[in-house]
């Protein structure tokens, strides 16, 4: 199983300044990470883990928003992307699902950021385990990472 050290190995081998932290507790989700940290939700990118027979996906999006996986499906040309079971998350990726992190995976991987998300300076997303968080630029991560940049929450009603 990767970690941390993978994440911040991989962003230094890339020269993306970054920093990892450690949090008060583990976090079972990164959707109360906002609370936890006193941050907005558009501040922390949420991983959802998706694949198709091309690969895999990871959607970050706001912490307090769901990603719609038919827009990113499309937006890719992927029609056959689907969400990954909490139990094939660790031999595709490396990491429990809660805890991919945007970088340093063990399969090949399109990094989609919500554009709420990569507007902002300074990005928090999962450092690959439960009590690390990564503290990184928006902008820094979307270069680094050649992300996909788009609207890929759902409305919310």
């Amino acid at each position: 199983m990767r970690s941390s050290i993978d994440v911040h190995n991989h962003l230094l081998a890339d020269d993306v300044v970054h920093e990892l932290s450690q949090l008060p507790g583990p976090l079972r989700d990164l959707a109360a990470a906002p609370g936890v940290l006193g941050l907005p939700a558009v501040a922390v990118g949420r991983p959802t883990l998706l694949a198709d027979d091309g690969g895999a996906v990871v959607a970050l999006a706001p912490a307090d928003a769901a990603v719609d996986i038919t827009c990113v499906a499309e937006l890719l040309g992927r029609e056959g992307l689907s969400p990954v079971p909490p139990d094939r998350a660790p031999g595709l990726t490396g990491y429990l699902l809660a805890f991919v992190p945007p970088v340093a995976l063990e399969c090949p991987t399109v990094l989609v950021v919500d554009e709420q998300v990569a507007a902002q300076d300074v990005v928090y997303a999962a450092a690959g385990e439960p009590g690390v968080i990564l503290k990184v630029r928006g902008a820094d991560l979307v270069k680094a990472t050649s992300a996909v940049v788009a609207r890929i929450t759902r409305q919310e009603s």
